[in-house]
C-alpha cells in the first residue's frame, strides 16, 4: 500500500502539532487527510507525522491560512448552480 494514499478519503480532519513540540505560533489547525501510515497530509502541503499530531474536534485555535485558502479555493471550483428560468406574466 503507497504511504501517500488516503486512508480514507470520506472527509478531511483538523490536525495541529502536539502543546509543546513547536512554538505557540506555529501551532495553526491544518486541514489535512491521514495517510496510510498514520501521518496527516494537509491541504498546505505539510505533512505532520501521527506522533507529533493531535486532531482538533471543537472550533479551536488559529486555522492555517493556506490551508483555509486552498479549501475556498477548491469550493469555487464547482460549477455554479443553473436556475430555472422565471416566465414574466
Amino acid at each position: 500500500m503507497d504511504e501517500q494514499a488516503p486512508v480514507s478519503a470520506d472527509y478531511p480532519r483538523r490536525v495541529r502539532y502536539r502543546a509543546g513540540l513547536v512554538g505557540e505560533r506555529q501551532r495553526v489547525v491544518h486541514i489535512a487527510m491521514p495517510l496510510a501510515c498514520g501521518d496527516f497530509l494537509a491541504l498546505c502541503e505539510l505533512r505532520l507525522p501521527a506522533a507529533e499530531a493531535e486532531e482538533v474536534s471543537d472550533l479551536l485555535g488559529m486555522p492555517c491560512m493556506v490551508c483555509t485558502r486552498v479549501l475556498a479555493l477548491r469550493s469555487q471550483e464547482r460549477p455554479e448552480r443553473e436556475w430555472p428560468q422565471l416566465e414574466a406574466g
